[in-house]
C-alpha cells in the first residue's frame, strides 16, 4: 500500500503542475533526484575525463561515468533515508564550523570570497557546497555505523597477520655520524688529501677528539652542529658516502673521498629496525585487515536498504549529457 500511496502522490503533483519544469530522475521512500541534479553531477565529474582522455577512450568513460553517477545517486537516497530513520543528522553550528575550519586552512577571509572560489573551480554555491558536504558526512556516518563497526576482525587472526609480516611492523632503519669534510679543486687536490691523511691518523692514535677535530679542520655547514648529522635514513647521504658507513661498527672512523671533498666520517648511533609491540599496531593491522571486506559488506548493506524501501530509477545512462 506505502508504494502506491507514494506514486499516486507524485502522480497528483506532476498533474495539478501546468508546466513540469524539471522531471524525477531516482525515488526512494519520499526522496527524490531530479534529472537536473544528475546532469549537473555528470557535468561537473565530466570535466575532469575531457581533460584526461580523447578519442574512444574518452566515450568509454564517460559511459562508465554516467552509470556511476546513477548508482552514486541512488545510494547517496538510501543511505540518507536510513539515517533520516535512525535520527542521524549533522547540526548547523557543526556544518558552520566545519566551513570556518576549510576556509582557516585556506587563508580565506570572507564567505563571500570563499563562494567566488567555489563557483569558480567547482561551479557550485556555498549553499551547495554545504548540502553537498552535510550528505557526504550523514552517508559516511551510517556506513560507518551499520557496516564498518560492524566487520568484527578475530583477535588471533590478527596475531597471525602480525607474525607473518613482522617485517612490516618495526621500527626505521636510522643512524648518526659525526663529519670532518675537506674540499678541493684540482690544484689542491694532494695538499687537501694530505691533510686528511693526517687529521685521520691523529684520531686513530687518540692524539685528537672527533669533535676538536670538527671544530678545527672541518669546512662544511655541519661543523656548527659540531659535525653532527643525525637521524639518517638511507638514501639521505650520498651513495658512497653511505655505503662507507654502513660498513662501519658505532664508534669506528673511515675517510671517503669525491669528486670535489674528502669526508672523515665517525658512525656515533646505529638504530636497527626492531619489532613494534602487537599492542602499538593492533588498529593498523584491524584497519587492513578490515578494508577488503568493506566494499562487499556496503554492496550488501546498500541492496538490503533496497529491499526495504520504495526504490524506482526512471533515468537510462545514456539519457544524461
Amino acid at each position: 500500500m506505502k508504494k502506491i500511496a507514494i506514486v499516486f502522490c507524485l502522480l497528483f503533483i506532476i498533474g495539478v503542475n501546468a508546466k513540469i519544469i524539471d522531471k524525477i530522475a531516482i525515488i526512494v521512500n519520499n526522496r527524490a533526484v531530479t534529472y537536473h541534479e544528475l546532469e549537473k553531477l555528470y557535468q561537473a565529474r565530466s570535466s575532469e575525463l575531457y581533460r584526461q582522455y580523447a578519442g574512444k577512450e574518452l566515450t568509454e568513460k564517460l559511459e562508465q561515468l554516467k552509470k556511476q553517477v546513477i548508482k552514486d545517486k541512488l545510494d547517496e537516497l538510501l543511505l540518507l533515508e536510513k539515517a533520516s530513520q535512525e535520527g542521524i543528522t549533522i547540526s548547523d553550528e557543526m556544518m558552520d564550523d566545519f566551513i570556518k575550519g576549510l576556509m582557516k586552512q585556506n587563508n580565506i577571509e570572507t564567505e563571500e570570497q570563499f563562494n567566488n572560489i567555489l563557483m569558480q573551480q567547482m561551479g557550485m554555491t556555498l549553499e551547495e557546497f554545504k548540502e553537498a558536504q552535510k550528505t557526504q558526512y550523514i552517508a559516511r556516518t551510517v556506513i560507518q555505523q551499520f557496516v564498518i563497526n560492524k566487520i568484527v576482525i578475530d583477535e588471533a587472526e590478527m596475531r597471525a597477520y602480525y607474525d607473518e609480516h613482522i617485517e612490516d611492523y618495526q621500527t626505521p632503519f636510522s643512524y648518526s655520524i659525526q663529519e670532518i669534510v675537506l674540499y678541493y679543486d684540482p690544484s689542491t687536490k694532494v695538499f687537501v688529501e694530505s691533510r686528511a691523511k693526517s687529521i685521520l691518523e691523529e684520531l686513530k692514535n687518540n692524539k685528537i677528539d672527533f669533535a676538536t677535530a670538527v671544530s678545527l679542520y672541518s669546512e662544511s655547514e655541519s661543523k656548527e652542529l659540531n659535525g653532527e648529522l643525525k637521524n639518517l635514513k638511507k638514501g639521505d647521504l650520498n651513495e658512497k658516502l653511505e655505503e662507507a658507513v654502513l660498513s662501519l661498527k658505532v664508534g669506528e672512523i673511515t675517510m671517503v673521498e669525491l669528486p670535489d671533498s674528502i669526508h672523515i666520517i665517525k658512525l656515533i648511533e646505529r638504530n636497527d629496525p626492531k619489532p613494534l609491540p602487537f599492542e602499538k599496531v593492533r588498529d593498523k593491522i584491524e584497519e587492513k585487515l578490515r578494508q577488503p571486506l568493506v566494499q562487499e559488506k556496503i554492496d550488501k548493506f546498500l541492496k538490503e536498504l533496497k529491499s526495504i524501501y520504495y526504490v524506482r530509477v526512471d533515468v537510462k545512462p545514456e539519457e544524461l549529457k
